[in-house]
C-alpha cells in the first residue's frame, strides 16, 4: 500500500514537472502568426498611442496624417479604434503642423487624470498651420464624445511625448498638469487642464504655464543644433519630481514638478559600468513608484533601476539654487541588476530575433533600437519593447522591407518569453486594459497589429 502511494506521487511530481517544461517548449514550438489576430490600416507613419482610461478606445496619432477622400488632399490626422472590434471608428482632424516635408506632426497621445480629455501633441507648425503657426500644439479631444474641444500651444519644437503629473498630496485644488517634451528646443512646456471646458472656444492659450528650460553638462559632439533632446517623461508617484531623458547626452535630467525647475542633473551611463555606449530613449515606472524601466536604443537594451534610491539622494541634495551634478557612479547604486545565465547583468541586451522574422530569423542584429517599453497592467509582471531595428547604426535611415520585434519580459526572472515580428519601424505600443491584448503600430509600413496576449501569457504560465 505505502508503495502504492509513493508510486502515486512521483508519478503526480513527475506529471507537474513534465506539465510546466511542456508549457514553455509549447509556447516556442509558435511563431507569431499564431498570436496574430488582425492588422488594419492606419494613416501615415502611426507614431504614439494610447488606451483611453475606460479601455474601449484606443487613439493612435499619425505623423503625416490621412488622405481626405473628398479633397483627396493629406490632412493632419489621429485615428480612434474600437478596441472591442478591432476596428476605425473615427478619424479626427487636427491643425497643420510643419508640411514642408509631408510631415504634419501628430506625434504622440496622453490622457486626464479626470479621464475627461485625450492629448495629441503636434511636433511643430509653419507659416501655413491654420492655428497656433510655428509652434508645437496640444489637439484636446473630449472623451465622451470624441470631439475637438481645445488646442493648447506649446511654444517648443518638437513636441513629443506627454506625461500627466499624479494629484500631488494636500493640493486642494487637485491641479492636473501635464508636461511636453520638446525634442527640438530643449524644453519642457507646462500645461494646466485643472479648469478645462468645452465652451466653443476652441483657443486654449490660457493653459499653457511656460517653459522648464534644460541644461547639460555633457553636449554631444555630435548633437545637430539640439544638445538634450528630452525624449521620455515619467513623474514620481508623489507627483514631486520628473525625470526626464536626455536622448542625445543619456544624462538623466531631474524637475522639480511642484516649483516647475531642473534641480540636477545625473551623468550619462558610462562605458564602463555598461560595456556599451548608452543614450535614454524612453522610461516608465511601476504602479508601486519603485522601479522604472529603461529604454536605451543607441546599446540596444534596457536597463531598470531602483527609483525610491534615486528620489532619496534627490531629496538629500543641498537647497542652493544651482544644478547639481550627480556622478555616474550613482548609476551602480541604482541599478537592479537582470539576473540571466551569464549572471547579473545591469543592462538587458536585446539583440537575438525571433526564428520567424522575416530578415534576420533566429539570428542576433546589432542595429535592433529598442525604443518605445510599457508595462502590463494589472500585475506590472511583463515588459513589452517595441524595437525599431533598421539596417545601420543611424535610426532615422530606414528601409521598408525590414521589420522590427517585439520583445516580452518576465520581469520575476528577467527571461524573454517570446518574440513577436513587428512592422516596418514599430514605434507605438500599447496594453489593453484587461491585459489581453497586446498593439504594435509600424512607422512606415502604415499599419496597426493586435496581438493576442492572453494565449501567450495562458501559455507560458499555465
Amino acid at each position: 500500500m505505502k508503495c502504492n502511494i509513493r508510486m502515486g506521487v512521483i508519478i503526480f511530481i513527475s506529471y507537474l514537472s513534465f506539465s510546466s517544461y511542456a508549457s514553455l517548449l509549447d509556447l516556442k514550438k509558435f511563431s507569431t502568426k499564431n498570436f496574430l489576430l488582425r492588422t488594419v490600416e492606419t494613416g501615415c507613419m502611426p507614431k504614439g498611442m494610447k488606451v483611453d482610461p475606460v479601455g474601449n478606445f484606443l487613439y493612435l496619432a499619425e505623423m503625416c496624417g490621412k488622405i481626405d477622400p473628398q479633397t483627396k488632399k493629406r490632412v493632419p490626422s489621429a485615428s480612434i479604434f474600437d478596441i472591442a472590434s478591432q476596428k476605425l471608428a473615427k478619424t479626427i482632424i487636427t491643425p497643420v503642423g510643419d508640411s514642408k516635408d509631408g510631415i504634419l506632426a501628430n506625434t504622440e497621445v496622453a490622457f486626464s487624470l479626470d479621464e475627461q480629455w485625450a492629448f495629441i501633441s503636434r511636433a511643430e507648425g509653419n507659416n501655413q498651420s491654420e492655428i497656433y503657426k510655428n509652434t508645437g500644439l496640444l489637439t484636446v479631444v473630449n472623451t465622451d464624445t470624441q470631439k475637438i474641444a481645445k488646442y493648447i500651444p506649446l511654444n517648443g519644437d518638437g513636441s513629443k511625448i506627454i506625461a500627466t503629473r499624479p494629484y500631488v498630496k494636500n493640493d486642494f485644488k487637485h491641479e492636473q498638469i501635464i508636461y511636453v517634451a520638446n525634442y527640438f528646443s530643449d524644453n519642457i512646456s507646462i500645461v494646466d487642464v485643472t479648469n478645462l471646458r468645452e465652451d466653443g472656444n476652441l483657443f486654449g492659450g490660457t493653459h499653457f504655464k511656460g517653459l522648464i528650460e534644460l541644461h547639460t553638462n555633457f553636449k554631444n559632439p555630435k548633437s545637430k543644433g539640439y544638445f538634450i533632446a528630452p525624449r521620455g517623461i515619467a513623474f514620481s508617484i508623489d507627483g514631486k519630481y520628473a525625470f526626464v531623458l536626455a536622448t542625445e547626452t543619456g544624462s538623466l535630467i531631474i524637475v522639480d514638478a511642484i516649483k516647475h525647475q531642473q534641480i540636477a542633473e545625473l551623468a550619462p551611463i558610462s562605458f564602463r559600468t555598461a560595456g556599451r555606449d548608452l543614450n535614454l530613449r524612453h522610461i516608465v515606472i511601476s504602479d508601486d513608484g519603485q522601479t522604472a524601466y529603461i529604454s536605451h536604443m543607441r546599446g540596444n537594451s534596457i536597463s531598470r533601476i531602483n527609483l525610491q534610491k534615486l528620489i532619496q539622494k534627490i531629496s538629500k541634495l543641498p537647497q542652493t539654487g544651482k544644478l547639481i551634478t550627480l556622478a555616474t557612479s550613482v548609476w551602480d547604486e541604482i541599478f537592479i541588476p537582470f539576473q540571466t545565465n551569464d549572471g547579473p547583468q545591469k543592462i538587458l541586451v536585446l539583440e537575438d530575433y525571433p526564428n520567424d522574422h522575416p530578415n534576420f530569423p533566429g539570428k542576433k542584429w546589432i542595429y535592433s533600437h529598442p525604443n518605445t517599453i510599457v508595462l502590463e497592467p494589472i500585475k506590472n509582471r511583463y515588459l513589452f519593447v517595441s524595437q525599431r531595428t533598421t539596417t545601420t547604426i543611424d535610426d532615422s535611415r530606414v528601409d521598408p522591407k525590414i521589420m522590427g520585434k517585439i520583445d516580452i519580459i518576465d520581469t520575476s526572472n528577467d527571461k524573454v518569453i517570446f518574440s513577436l515580428v513587428g512592422g516596418a519601424q514599430p514605434t507605438a505600443l500599447e496594453v489593453s486594459r484587461d491585459g489581453n491584448l497586446l498593439m504594435s503600430a509600424g512607422l512606415i509600413n502604415d499599419k496597426l497589429y493586435f496581438y493576442d496576449l492572453k494565449k501567450i501569457i495562458d501559455l507560458y504560465e499555465k
